[in-house]
C-alpha cells in the first residue's frame, strides 16, 4: 500500500478553461443553467439514483446535459461518490487511483474516500494501480467535482482513471468494484459521446455531420447503455467505430451492474442529449453529449 502524505492536494488543472475559476462566477453559471432546465420528473424524489453518465466537456457546451442528469441525485443520501473517467493524457492498462487525499475546485476541497481505495488496493487485482500521473492533468474527472459540490455538498470521493482494458478484464474489475458498492455510494461515469471530424479521424457521414444522423448514432448507443445491454453496446462500438471516449468506463459500470444487480432492479433512462454544434454551428468538428441516469 502506498505511503500517503498527511495532506496531498490535487489542484484544479482546468479551472478557468473548462469552467469558471472563481467560486461566485461558477455558482452563478450553474444556478442560471439549472433555472433554464425543464421541470424534473415527478418521481425524482422517490426513486434513489445509483449512477449517472455525465459529459466532461467545457461547461459552455455540456453543463445543461450534466446538470439535468445530476440534479435528481440531490435527493439521495450518499457517503461516497466513485468516479470513473477515461484517460486523455497517460497511456496504461487497467484502472488507476492516486495518492491524493483531497481534490481542489473553486468551491473548496473534496476528500478522498481512502477506505474505499484501500479495499481496491487490498483486492490484489493486477489491473488496479496507483498513478498520480494519470490524474494530474486529467479533466474527465475534474469537471464533475463542482457538480458534486453543487448538488451533494461534500461527500468523500474516489476518482479513478480508466486506461485500456480488454473484454476479459471486465469481470475481474466488476468483482473488485462490487466490494465498494452500496446504496450509499453514487457512481459517476464520465464520458462524452461521438467526436466527429477530421481531427478525430471519424467522418462516416462526410466532411460535415448532419445533426439528425449524429443524434441517431448516439441515441442508439445511449439506448443500449440505458437498457444495460453490455454486449449490444460493445457490438455497437465494433460496428460503428463510434468515438465515445468513455466507452471503457461505461462498459465497466454496466459489468458492475450485472454483478451487483442480476435481477435488474436498477434501470437506466436517457435524460438529456446535446452537441457542441448547437453552440458553435460547426458540424465538421462536433462532439455529442448524453446524460443517462440509473436508479
Amino acid at each position: 500500500m502506498p505511503i500517503r502524505d498527511q495532506q496531498k492536494i490535487r489542484r484544479a488543472a482546468v479551472a478557468g478553461r473548462f469552467y469558471e475559476g472563481e467560486a461566485l462566477d461558477l455558482r452563478r453559471r450553474m444556478a442560471e443553467t439549472e433555472a433554464q432546465l425543464p421541470p424534473p420528473a415527478a418521481d425524482a424524489r422517490t426513486t434513489p439514483v445509483r449512477g449517472c453518465i455525465l459529459p466532461h466537456a467545457g461547461y459552455l457546451f455540456s453543463l445543461g446535459v450534466a446538470m439535468e442528469t445530476m440534479r435528481e441525485a440531490r435527493h439521495g443520501s450518499y457517503r461516497n461518490v466513485v468516479l470513473l473517467g477515461p484517460s486523455h493524457y497517460v497511456g496504461f492498462h487497467g484502472v488507476a487511483g492516486s495518492t491524493y487525499t483531497s481534490w481542489r475546485t473553486p468551491f473548496g476541497d473534496l476528500s478522498t474516500a481512502l477506505t474505499l481505495q484501500e479495499k481496491l488496493e487490498e483486492s490484489g487485482n493486477p489491473l488496479f494501480q496507483i498513478s498520480d500521473a494519470a490524474h494530474t492533468q486529467e479533466h474527465s474527472l475534474e469537471v464533475e467535482f463542482p457538480l458534486i459540490q453543487y448538488f451533494l455538498g461534500s461527500p468523500e470521493i474516489l476518482p479513478l482513471v480508466v486506461g485500456g482494458i480488454a473484454p476479459a478484464d471486465l469481470e475481474p474489475l466488476a468483482k473488485m468494484f462490487a466490494a465498494i458498492d452500496s446504496p450509499e455510494t453514487l457512481w459517476i461515469i464520465s464520458s462524452d459521446f461521438t467526436h466527429y471530424g477530421e481531427n478525430f479521424r471519424y467522418t462516416p457521414f462526410g466532411e460535415s455531420a448532419p445533426p439528425e444522423e449524429l443524434n441517431r448514432l448516439d441515441r442508439e448507443a445511449a439506448e443500449r447503455i440505458a437498457a444495460r445491454d453490455l454486449d449490444g453496446f460493445c457490438r455497437f462500438l465494433g460496428r460503428t467505430g463510434a468515438t465515445i471516449c468513455g466507452a471503457n468506463p461505461i462498459a465497466l459500470y454496466l459489468a458492475l451492474l450485472d454483478r451487483v444487480d442480476p435481477e435488474r432492479k436498477i434501470s437506466g433512462e436517457i435524460v438529456s442529449m446535446a452537441d457542441s454544434g448547437e453552440v458553435t454551428g460547426d458540424y465538421s468538428h462536433v462532439v455529442d453529449y448524453a446524460g443517462i441516469l440509473f436508479r
